[in-house]
């Protein structure tokens, strides 16, 4: 069945096989084009949702993201109406793309973040890493590091790239979908709940997931020589099952990642070298800028704080 199958706006026009009382609970796997792809009891059902239901939940990008659980009401056999969106216990998402207002979620009842880098080709960037992690740490999620293309570093290059992060608990993955290496790892790690695997274009995401889950068959592209910036390859997130267990949320490489709704104050928690010295300066209001007193720049000073990943904290601060 394809999206084109519904004529019209079934969700008024047509009438439901089951009662309010009596509806099948779901778990949305992909959106495209306002249907809503999801799974019940084993099988995917092609869906649309309550108009009411998009305004009452007052969010103006997607209403509705994978992972979401929803309970719908079937017109027949293959199509159904959502009617109730289940409170979700987290959330992963980033300011809406371009001028657009509000946030774009892209998964929601996630169980883990996997974050994916290339060591080279694009170049490594932990400015654009501790972005996501910030992100990650600010929803709650726990998160993993992906340093993938590791064949094209040398292993010296790729234990300095992981250590900022390493050294704070954060678990760094080293993979490469040519050679194979640490696919198996990737695997185990993405074997149960919902992993969201994030990260910017051309990092590789898309031939990772391919290894891990030979068949999938989603494009890959390769990075432009001439940007030396990925190309995106997958046009819209969606939930995945893997064979191995546990579903992956594949997710659009992203240009651009906008932090969302998270404060000045909350910022520094985000960075989670920096949470035991929050609340020890000086000033309660400090910013961990350019006070005086302040416990965090001091850590920063005693080598106790990375300088690399407070500056980067500082851009953030500063709207960079």
């Amino acid at each position: 069945m394809t999206e084109s199958t519904f004529q019209g706006d079934p969700s008024r026009a047509s009438v439901p096989l089951d009662t309010q009382e009596n509806l099948r609970q779901g778990l949305v796997l992909q959106i495209g084009n306002d249907i809503y792809h999801v799974l019940v009891e084993g099988r995917p059902i092609l869906c649309t949702i309550r108009r009411k239901l998009v305004r009452e939940t007052g969010r103006a990008t997607n209403p509705v993201a994978p992972g979401d659980l929803v309970h719908l009401a079937l017109l027949d056999h293959n199509r159904g109406v959502i009617e109730r969106i289940e409170r979700r216990r987290n959330s992963f998402g980033r300011k809406a793309a371009g001028e657009r207002p509000g946030e774009q979620v892209i998964a929601a009842n996630v169980d883990q973040i996997v974050i994916v880098f290339a060591a080279a080709e694009p170049a490594f960037r932990a400015r654009g890493l501790d972005r996501y992690l910030a992100a990650a740490e600010h929803s709650g999620i726990p998160s993993i590091v992906c340093l993938n293309k590791i064949d094209l570093v040398s292993p010296e290059d790729a234990s300095n790239m992981a250590a900022p992060y390493e050294e704070i608990g954060y678990r760094v993955l080293r993979t490469c979908a040519r050679t194979g290496q640490g696919v198996d790892e990737l695997k185990a790690v993405l074997a149960s709940g919902i992993s969201l695997v994030v990260g910017p274009s051309g990092v590789g995401k898309s031939s990772l997931l391919n290894a891990v889950e030979p068949g999938i068959g989603l494009a890959t592209g390769e990075v432009g020589k001439t940007t030396h910036r990925g190309r995106h390859t997958t046009t819209a997130s969606r939930l995945i099952p893997l064979t191995g267990g546990g579903f992956v949320a594949d997710t659009a490489g992203m240009r651009e990642f906008g932090l969302w709704e998270i404060s000045a104050r909350d910022l520094a928690s985000c960075f989670r070298e920096m949470r035991p010295y929050i609340g020890k300066c000086r000033f309660s209001d400090c910013a961990h800028i350019s006070e005086p007193g302040c416990a965090v720049r001091e850590a920063v000073e005693s080598g106790s704080i990375r300088r690399s990943r407070y500056e980067h904290y500082v851009k953030l601060m500063r709207g960079g």
